[in-house]
């Protein structure tokens, strides 16, 4: 016969797995908040009983408001009979069921006692089973705890603790959510209302049944607010509050950013004036506008001063200079801005001013054909091209000095023709193949063929009058130029690290010898080699009066290295060698030098240089304190 002591147990048969099937029917509020049934334990030995009680399970007062109102726990053993079940807390007893038969499992005697949480008072209790005709057989439960229900511990949680009451749908309304525990840290659920104080106002919501509210701050003062919280849950009512912040929707983000940190201001393209880049946004991401300033300052002295119109990337290019002055020092950059409300807002960058130049400026003269730009060679006021058109073949263009391409011969026998020069003397072109892996040769060129124009050539290699093959004898890389003046050409080669420059016969030459007989030099012949050194990608070389200079690309800029030739020696054992920089957007390729008196810049030629992408021709000046 089974006895149920009040209305605290409900009866069921577990299965193996632990299953239950309670006697009542549950709402579904209850069943979603039931503890778990704990999992199924090895079964006892005889008549030894096992209590099993999920790991964590926690009861809430009152009883039957669907929350938490009861759990089911397991009797096992090993053998059949009856069992009575009481819950304990310290010496209080409360008896749960009697005389409950255990049922037979593929696994032993079982069975599934529901247990509610009426009758029993809030605190930690525990489980205890025992033969209904042996009560020295007992076995007890894990303790459980169970809570009031009342909310101890309540928080009050806005999704953001600095909001604008600007009217804009940014951040103008407070989402507030409230999370209330009782005190064994189970959830519990509660109603009621959240109020913000701000100054003397106030606005006020009701909480929904999940918890949260969304209240309106608009109509509210800037300044510190007070979130206040009053709940009622299921054992009691709590009052908690936190704070958050109303500020003003003014300047939330500002930026600098600079193109350089260092000005030098004297003209050679080379870091002659700074672009300064502003954004700014307004507070919390709202869609106001922010105006203001850029002024770029040394001391008391505004140098420039720039309107900044709005939040937006705004480029603003300053020249480096006062008044039209360079004045070398540090400069501070200033953006102001302010939105609709708050403060103005500042923030700083510094830039140095320097008199620091280049040596030499490119001025651009024309753009050329697009393709592998490579030499570059000037007859007569008109600028030859090279370029590299692949399986070791070239072309070269023909350009006026306005730029105007008037001939273009191609596909001639050249690898790489990586540069060109012209002799006055001989009147021939003379181009080198170049290239890291092509192996020197120059190439004798006649400028007057006829098939110098923008016609389709008949047979561009009819142009070819020589080559000079070095190969033997240099190393690749090859580049050339024309002395006319003690009649020879100037090849450099080799790689990097192990660069040299031979002097090489233009013209056969015939010398008489002591005995009277003769001996004849030919054309293409070396007579010296020099080691130089140079840094950087080597792209040109002519002679510029009586010094070598050769044109080098680096990462960022271009260079010239410089040799003086004495009389007797391609260079002089003590020469040493000058470099400069200069900044022309580009990789280098091609020099030429035209001897010339009236260049009123000091040099004593027009020096031009050839850089791509995008192809172009430009012409080489000097830079002083005045540019």
């Amino acid at each position: 016969m089974l006895v149920v002591v009040g209305a605290l147990a409900v009866v069921t048969v577990g299965g193996v797995l632990g299953t239950t099937a309670p006697a009542t029917a549950a709402s579904a509020r209850e069943a979603a908040s039931r503890t778990a049934t704990a999992p199924a334990m090895p079964t006892p030995v005889g008549a030894a009983l096992a209590v099993e009680l999920a790991a964590g399970t926690v009861l809430t007062l009152p009883a039957d408001d669907g929350l938490r109102d009861r759990t089911v726990v397991q009797v096992r053993s090993g053998e059949p009979g009856s069992v009575d079940l009481d819950a304990i807390r310290g010496t209080k007893t409360i008896r749960i069921a009697t005389k409950v038969a255990l049922q037979a499992t593929p696994t032993g005697w079982t069975r599934g006692i529901t247990v509610r949480v009426a009758r029993l008072s809030a605190g930690t209790w525990r489980l205890r089973a025992q033969r209904s005709s042996d009560r020295t057989v007992q076995a007890r439960s894990r303790t459980f705890a169970i809570g009031t229900g009342a909310p101890v511990h309540v928080f009050v949680r806005p999704a953001v603790r600095t909001l604008y009451p600007l009217k804009d749908g940014v951040l103008d309304s407070a989402a507030i959510t409230v999370v209330a525990k009782d005190e064994t840290g189970g959830v519990v659920p509660v109603h009621g209302t959240i109020r913000i104080d701000a100054g003397t106002k106030h606005v006020t919501r009701s909480l929904s049944r999940a918890g949260t509210a969304t209240l309106p701050i608009t109509s509210l003062p800037i300044g510190a607010a007070t979130v206040r919280a009053t709940v009622t849950g299921p054992g009691g009512t709590a009052v908690r509050t936190t704070r958050i912040t109303l500020a003003p929707t003014g300047v939330g983000s500002l930026r600098i950013a600079r193109s350089a940190d260092t000005v030098q201001p004297v003209v050679d393209g080379w870091l002659d004036s700074v672009v300064l880049t502003t954004t700014g946004a307004a507070s919390g991401g709202a869609p106001e506008k922010v105006s203001g300033t850029l002024t770029v300052s040394k001391g008391t002295t505004v140098a420039a001063r720039f309107a900044v119109h709005d939040g937006k990337q705004h480029a603003f290019t300053w020249n480096g200079r006062v008044k039209g002055v360079v004045v070398p020092g540090t400069y501070t950059v200033t953006l102001s801005l302010k939105g609709p409300q708050g403060p103005v807002r500042t923030t700083t960058t510094k830039l140095a001013v320097t008199r620091t130049h280049l040596l030499y400026a490119v001025r651009n003269l024309f753009s050329v054909a697009a393709g592998d730009q490579q030499g570059l060679a000037v007859r007569n006021d008109n600028f030859y091209v090279g370029y590299d058109i692949g399986n070791d073949l070239s072309r070269i263009d023909v350009y006026d000095g306005a730029g105007l391409r008037w001939a273009s011969l191609g596909p001639l026998p050249i690898p790489h023709v990586a540069e060109l020069a012209y002799s006055t003397t001989t009147g021939m072109l003379y181009a080198a193949t170049g290239g890291a892996h092509t192996p020197t040769e120059i190439f004798v060129l006649d400028p007057l063929d006829p098939q110098w124009t923008m016609a389709q050539p008949t047979d561009p290699s009819a142009v070819v009058k020589g080559v000079y093959d070095l190969s033997g004898q240099l190393g690749d890389n090859a580049m050339v130029s024309v002395d006319d003046a003690n009649g020879r050409l100037l090849v450099f080669s080799g790689s990097s690290g192990n660069y040299s420059v031979s002097s090489v016969t233009m013209s056969a030459t015939t010398t008489t010898n002591a005995d009277g007989s003769q001996t004849t030099t030919p054309a293409g012949t070396i007579t010296a080699t020099v080691p130089v050194r140079i840094v950087g990608v080597p792209q040109g070389m002519d002679l510029v009066g009586q010094q070598l200079w050769i044109y080098t690309s680096l990462k960022k800029i271009n260079h010239i290295a410089k040799y003086d030739l004495s009389t007797n020696a391609l260079l002089s054992a003590s020469a040493a060698s000058s470099g400069a920089d200069l900044y022309w957007a580009g990789e280098g390729e091609g020099m030429a030098a035209v001897a010339a008196s009236d260049t009123h810049d000091g040099l004593p030629a027009w020096i031009y240089v050839g850089a791509h992408s995008t192809n172009r021709i430009g012409e080489l000046v000097p830079v002083t304190n005045q540019d």
